[in-house]
């Protein structure tokens, strides 16, 4: 327990002793422009690093539970299908030491169903993945983008003098 409690102190120590010395570079390094192409690189290599590269590590668990549940649903899908594949060669055959308690009419639906859910797990597992790497692209290059109050945009209908005559038109205010 002492070593634990000491080990915590001391990381608390150097995490102090660190945070003084890059005080000066903190303003430079949380906005620095980013890479699109190594957080793409990065996030194709493996999953959820372009988002930690990007600084939105918040978007990290997301990835990963994504990709778990998708991995999770392609495991539970294919052991399922390969047990009603079993079961359906088992009852198609005309061998009467393999007997199966259901007819092969009932079983090949269920099969069927099975093996559909299976390649749509597949495919969500590819979908996760491209959208968790096409996302760690956008965010490097949005990364430098400017979304200080002093942005708007407005318009309002307004009338104006051109010569003599008093026209209607609409007035656009861009601020930034």
């Amino acid at each position: 327990m002492r070593i634990i409690v000491l080990f915590f102190c001391l990381l608390n120590v150097f995490a102090a002793a660190q945070n003084t010395a890059d005080t000066s570079n903190f303003s430079k390094k949380w906005n620095a422009p980013h890479s699109p192409f190594k957080a793409t690189l990065l996030s194709a290599a493996l999953p959820s690093a372009g988002q930690i590269y990007n600084h939105k590590y918040w978007k990290a668990p997301i990835v990963i539970g994504g990709m778990g549940t998708c991995a999770y649903f392609i495991i539970s899908n294919t052991r399922s299908y390969q047990h009603y594949k079993s079961e359906y060669i088992k009852a198609a055959d005309n061998d009467p030491l393999t007997v199966s308690q259901y007819s092969a009419g009932q079983i090949k639906p269920v099969m069927d169903t099975y093996r559909k859910w299976m390649d749509l797990s597949y495919f969500s597992l590819i979908g996760v993945y491209a959208l968790q790497v096409v996302d760690a692209h956008v965010d490097a290059h949005l990364n430098g983008f400017d979304v200080s109050p002093n942005l708007s945009f407005s318009w309002h209908p307004t009338v104006f003098f051109t010569g003599q005559n008093l026209n209607k038109g609409v007035q656009f205010n861009l601020n930034f």
